[in-house]
Formats: C-alpha cells, structure tokens, sequence
C-alpha cells in the first residue's frame, strides 16, 4: 500500500495498514547517513534575533521537532502534539498568531483552525481548500484530552480518533524525551530551560500566567526560579492595586477570571484573605484595621483620589468605641471630628483676643492630627486643613510701631505669612456651612492682627515719617519690566517660592508705595518713565499728568514708554526692553471680595508662567506691582466720614480728598504727586463704605510695602527632559533631551533610590539602568539631577513595562 498524496481522500486505518505503514517509516529511517536538514520554519512574524522572547523560543522548538531529513525521510504528515489533560491550552492563543500551520482538535472552528479528526487529517493533507500553508511547513496538531496511548490503532481506539491514528503513524508524536506526552510544565522547563517548581499551587498559577510567561524575553525568565507567587506575579505585577479594585467593585471573576484567579491567590498567601470565598465587606473592615500587610494596603489606598466603592463601604463602619483605639481609618469618626471643630469655630465670636487664640491652640492640638489622614488628603476634613493656617495667626506676634523701617522689616521678614495663612485658610474650605466657622475665626484673630497693624503705621505716617515713594529715574538695567497686578508682598513671597522650585535664582526686595494707594497714583510710578510725569492740581481720580498737562491715563504713559524706547507687551525678537502687564488680582478682588481666596494658585501659576517666559529666554527680569489691598471677610469696619466734608467725587473706600478746612480726625497725608495736597486715610483697617470685603487705598503694611522681584539675565538652570523611558525586561534606556553630562537615578514611590548607584547620562543624554526584578510592576520616578544634586526633571513609570 503506498501512502496517500495530498487531496486523496481520508480513510479509516485498519490494524495491517498501520504495521505497513510503520515498517516503511522504519526503513526509510535506517538508509544512509543523514544529510543537513532541510529547512527551518520560522513564522514571518516571528521576533528578530537578538533578544528572543519565550514565544520565540516556544516557535523554534516546535519547529526543530517539525524536521526531517529528506534523505533517509519521507516529509511528516504532521507533528502530532497530544494533551492529555489538555494543560497547554493557554499557549495556544500566542501560537496560532506566529503558527498558521498549527490545527486544533476539537469542535469545528475555522477560525481558530479547529475540527474533528477527520477534518485534520484533511487539512494536513492540503485537502480542505480554506487552509493553507507556507511552503515546506509541517502542519502541527494540537490534540487535547488525547493521549498518545490512545491512538496505538488497537481494536479499542474510538472511529473518531482513527484519523489521527493515521497523522500518528505518517508523522512525528511530539513529546518529552522519555516518550510521554507534554504537560505544560514539562514543555516549558524544555523547550525554554525553565525551573519551574512542582507543586500543586505552580501548576494552577502556570495555566493562568503562561500567556504572560511567553511574552517575556527569554534572557529574563530564564533568570529566576517560577513558583507561585512569581507566576502569579505576571498577571497581578501590583497586588495592592488588584486588592484595592476588588474591594472597590471593579474587579471579579466573571469579567477576567485569570487575572481573578491569580489575584485570589496572592491575595491568600500574602494577606491571609480569600476573595473567592470572603466578602469585600470583610476585606473593608480588615483596610481598615491595618495591621500587617493591611497597613501597606492603607498607604496605597491613602495615596489615591479614587476607590469610592472602598469609601462607601469604609463609610458605614462605625469606629471602635474604645477610647485608646485609633479611629482615623474610619470616615465617620472624621465627620464627627469637622462637626465638633465646626461649632467651636463658631463660638469663637464670643469670646475675647486672648480666649480666641487660646482656643484655636487648642483645637490645633486636638484636631491637627486629622491634617495627616486619607481623608484629609480626600478633601474631607476641610476644617482640620483650615485649622492649621488660623494656628499660624493665631500664634503671630504684632508688628513693631518704633518706625518705618523696623515695622516693614517685621512685615517683610515673617509678617506675610500671616495674610497668607489668612487667604488659605478662607481656601481651605470651599463650602459655605465650612466656610462661616473659617469667617468667625479670621474675624476674631486676624482683624485685630491687620487693625493693629494698619493703626502702627498710620501713627509712623502722621508724623511724617513713612517715606511714602516719590517719581524717580528707573532705577534698573532689567531687559522685561513685568507688572503684575494686584501682587501684594504675600503673593509675590510664594510666587518667589515657585521659581526658585523652577530652577530660577530670583532676589525678593520691597519698596514703600506711593500715597494713596490706589491705581491712578501708584501705577505711573511702577513704571520706567515716572519721572516724565508732572506734578498735577487737586484731582479726585488722584492722577498725575502727562508732559502734555493732560491728566495721566494708560494710553499717554504707554506712549511715554515707547519714546524711552520700551516695548509695550508682546515679546521682543531683537534686543528691546519690554514692559509687560499681568494678572487681575486687584479686578477680580473687587469684583469677588473674600472669594478672591479661591482665585489666588491660578493668579500665582499665570504670573510664574510669564515670568519663566521671559527668563528662559535668557533675559533679565523685574517684578512690579503698584500697591497691596487688604481683604477681611463678613467685611471691612466701617470708618466714618460725612459726604458733607469730602470733595466732590473724592471719596473712596480707603482715602478721601477732604475739604479744605475740614476737621475729621483721621490722618491726612501728603499726596504723591502733589504735597500741598493732603488726602485722608480711613482709620486702621477700616472702610468709608460698608460692606466691603476687599478694598485698597489706606495705610497698611498690605497695601504700602510692595515687593520687587529681580531675576538676573541666566538665572535659569538648564531644563531637561525625560524625553524617553523603553523597557526591555528589568533594564530601562533613558534619553535626557537638553540633559548634558548630568546624573539620573530611579527611585520608589517613596523616594528611596532603587539603583545601587546614581549613574551619569553620557554625552547624548542617554543612560541604561538595571532594577531588581523583585521591583517589578511598581511604580518609580526617573529623575534627572544637577551636580549639586537638584532635581531638573522627572518622569513616572512601571518597572519592566508601559507607563
């Protein structure tokens, strides 16, 4: 009998079939010496050399048991895998991508190149015209829940299973060299030389990871032991992240039960909890307990904004009623916390200066710890956050009255921080039932903190001797003039703050402002030609005038600045000088009153942004502004001033043109611009108009000490960027763009580096860098470093994979 061509119909194989069959598979075997073999069959999306993965060497080994020599061969009908208990199936979704020639037993399912015996042995033979292979390949037949012991072609071999007899006999069994059938442990300790432990639990984590397993490049899994855990590890890389998901509702069995599986069982061995079998409401209860591997758990909980399943179900847990019991895990503990801080701020309104502060101490010192807490960090312990800047007022000392100078030096040197404190307190709790017991607070300790202050410097002022600014020749060689409005010296310390955390080496001065202290007068003196403009006659608007004797507007200034040969906005392509106009501080704070508060980070970062603008451009910078303002919730006090003493028009909420002659019995000041003419400052912090939260026009360290912020020309460090992170395995390359001969290291979410030392970019900016793998699919920071250590840019990723 010869062996059948391709397209020649299948038949069944009897007994005497099979025995002649196999004698001339024998013979042929046992002619001449054998020659090189005939070819290698690579799939054509097979991975390029160099760094081969798992799937990689998993194809070439089933391409080597595939080959024959066609000298003392005939070509195999097949190379028949048989399954027993059907183990390998997990590799088959990555092998059907990179084997076209590979079939399936099983339900018909093209597809898939899956069907019964019959259909095989058809499609092996090139006989089904839907299925069709690459010149000289082999097809190779997967055969699950078939051993080879079933297909002796015996009289007890079921019809179904005799065309496989036929692909048995007429081509290769693959399998271990011992002449059993692969089991997937066996065939990836062979075909990859892995070790890969024995027991039950490896066996049930190497179904659910082998796809991962042969995605990986082959020099990183050959490195290690694969137990369960670790093998557990390629579908959960983050167990916390995975836990948290499943507590959350996000994560189960049915919509990915591998990843599912995997997760339950690292959950048990390093929790001591079972998904599978327990409920989340238990899972909440022990997060909430923290102890062991549950306070990690915690942590990473409390470094994220999401998870509200874990909230709600944290949410209806009441706290132990143990009195030593730590209850900060426990949401309803914290509300009861904001209730309690929320009617004692509200009762501060009735008690004295020294009883307020005393008070807010002592709520500092019971409600602090709460700042630290997860819900703190959710936005849900407003209060405590608030608490912690009126501590810091409520702790200030006065400002010194022995003189100009000492008084602004205080202001300067640390009294800022008090009208910060003050404006991010009022931040610190946007909703309204928070923010009225913020209100009661800043009334009862900060008023008279600003009152006290704003009284010294008028008493310094009334006996002439606040030197109030006058017009002068600009007095810097600065390439930008930046004016920013509304920038009072609290703003101008934090926006000094964030540019030197921008790498830029800025100097903070200060300077009196002109007098009073609105728009019209201070303005044309933050500018480079204030000395052009002229002393002016009695003028409600307090403006100056221009040499042209009409009165100071922007227009006429601007057109000043241009004959000086300034630039007005924009950004210069040559080497002009340019006077630049920012910001809406002072228009948004009348428009907003106390509000103004919530405003304040978005003021700070559109002011940064210009200023880095101009810097990173290589030029020099100063910083101006005209005068500062005072903001009181509920409203400033009220100073009065009847309508029959002022001049027409000539009433502001700060400062007043008083009739000549008028006895009012506030302090009356020299203007500015004209010092025959005296203008009224309302008395202390207070308003000639009611109801105003925000205003400007007095006399106080807010509104009369203004900030000067000069920048030298390449004050800027050198900017970096982490321009590409590419992982291969547990090595990442790194290209710095802009990065020079500068250091880069590689640290956990924590800080710690991870890198036995720094190492240096070469002169491409480029660095190679090599973890433990013990760190894989955590989360690290690449940071580029100066050489005196300061960070110049960073980029987060995850260790071994995407970012």
């Amino acid at each position: 009998m010869s062996l059948p061509r391709p397209g020649t119909p299948c038949m069944e194989a009897s007994g005497s079939t099979i025995t002649t069959l196999r004698s001339r598979r024998n013979v042929q075997r046992a002619r001449g010496a054998a020659k090189p073999l005939s070819m290698t069959i690579r799939a054509p999306n097979a991975a390029p050399p160099g760094d081969p993965s798992a799937l990689d060497a998993l194809v070439e080994a089933i391409a080597t048991a595939s080959r024959w020599n066609d000298a003392v061969e005939a070509r195999p009908a097949a190379l028949l895998w048989c399954d027993p208990k059907g183990e390998c199936a997990p590799l088959l979704p990555s092998l059907r991508t990179r084997l076209p020639h590979l079939l399936s037993f099983g339900a018909f399912d093209p597809e898939t190149r899956t069907g019964p015996a019959i259909w095989l042995r058809a499609a092996a033979a090139g006989a089904w015209p839907d299925v069709t292979f690459g010149p000289g390949a082999v097809p190779v037949v997967w055969a699950p829940e078939i051993g080879r012991d079933q297909l002796r072609g015996t009289e007890g071999t079921p019809p179904a299973l005799a065309p496989l007899v036929w692909l048995a006999i007429t081509g290769n069994v693959w399998g271990h060299r011992n002449g059993r059938d692969w089991t997937l442990r066996a065939l990836l300790q062979s075909a990859l030389k892995l070790d890969i432990a024995e027991d039950g639990a490896t066996r049930l984590a190497l179904a659910r990871a082998a796809p991962r397993l042969l995605a990986r490049p082959l020099s990183e899994i050959g490195q290690r032991r694969w137990d369960a855990d670790a093998l557990d590890g390629l579908l959960t890389p983050d167990l916390d992240a995975d836990l948290l998901d499943w507590i959350d509702g996000t994560l189960d069995a049915v919509t990915d039960p591998e990843r599912f599986a995997a997760f339950a069982g690292k959950a048990q061995r390093e929790f001591g909890f079972d998904p599978s079998t327990q409920s989340r409401d238990a899972a909440a209860q022990r997060l909430a307990e923290r102890s062991g591997a549950w306070g990690r758990l915690w942590d990473r909980f409390g470094k994220s904004h999401g998870y509200a399943g874990v909230v709600h179900l944290l949410m209806v847990r009441e706290p132990p009623a143990d009195f030593l019991a730590d209850t900060s895990a426990y949401p309803r503990a914290n509300e009861r916390g904001e209730d309690q801080l929320r009617n004692a701020l509200n009762g501060l309104s009735a008690l004295d200066l020294p009883a307020a502060r005393a008070r807010i101490l002592e709520l500092e010192d019971a409600h602090g710890l709460r700042r630290g807490s997860v819900w703190a960090q959710r936005g849900l312990a407003p209060l405590a956050c608030a608490l912690e800047h009126l501590a810091a007022i409520a702790r200030a000392a006065a400002l010194p009255g022995d003189g100009a100078a000492p008084l602004a030096g205080a202001y300067v040197s640390s009294g800022w921080r008090v009208d910060r404190a003050a404006l991010a307190a009022i931040a610190a709790a946007p909703r309204e039932v928070d923010r009225a017991g913020v209100v009661a607070a800043l009334l009862a300790i900060y008023r008279p903190w600003v009152e006290d202050g704003a009284c010294a410097l008028q008493a310094i002022a009334r006996r002439g001797a606040l030197p109030f600014a006058q017009p002068a020749a600009f007095d810097s060689d600065c390439d930008t003039l930046i004016f920013v409005d509304g920038l009072r010296f609290d703003l101008a310390a934090e926006l000094h703050a964030r540019l030197t955390l921008s790498g830029v080496e800025a100097t903070l001065g200060w300077r009196w402002s002109g007098w009073p202290t609105v728009t019209a007068t201070c303005k044309p003196l933050a500018t480079p030609v204030a000395e052009q403009l002229c002393t002016g006659p009695a003028d409600p608007a307090f403006r100056p005038l221009l040499p042209s004797g009409k009165p100071a507007d922007k227009a006429g200034v601007d057109a000043l600045m241009r004959g000086a040969g300034w630039v007005i906005g924009g950004f210069p392509l040559g080497g002009e000088r340019c006077f630049i106009e920012t910001g809406t501080v002072d228009e948004d704070g009348h428009k907003l009153g106390a509000r103004l508060a919530d405003t304040i980070e978005r003021a700070l970062d559109d002011a940064l942004g210009v200023v880095l603008t101009h810097v990173r451009a290589g030029r020099s910078v100063r910083v101006v502004t005209d005068h500062g303002w005072l903001l009181m919730p509920d409203g400033l006090e009220t100073a009065a001033l009847p309508a029959g003493l002022v001049e027409p028009d000539g009433k502001r909420t700060r400062c007043a043109l008083v009739k000549e002659g008028a006895e009012v019995g506030l302090p009356r000041i020299p203007w500015t611009w004209n010092g025959d003419i005296h203008v009224a400052a309302a008395s202390g912090a207070r308003s000639f108009y009611k109801g105003y939260e925000y205003a400007h026009g007095g006399i106080s360290p807010q509104e009369c000490v203004l900030p000067v912020l000069d920048i030298g020309a390449g004050s800027a460090r050198r900017q970096a960027r982490v321009a590409e992170a590419e992982w291969t395995g547990l090595r990442v390359r790194i290209t710095v763009e802009d990065g020079g001969e500068q250091i880069v290291d590689l640290c956990a979410e924590n800080g710690a580096s991870l890198l036995p030392a720094r190492r240096g970019l070469n002169a491409e900016g480029k660095a190679s860098l090599v973890v433990r793998d013990d760190h894989e699919g955590k989360r690290a920071r690449i940071v580029v470093l100066d050489d005196e250590g300061l960070e110049l840019a960073e980029r987060w990723t995850v260790i071994g994979g995407a970012e």
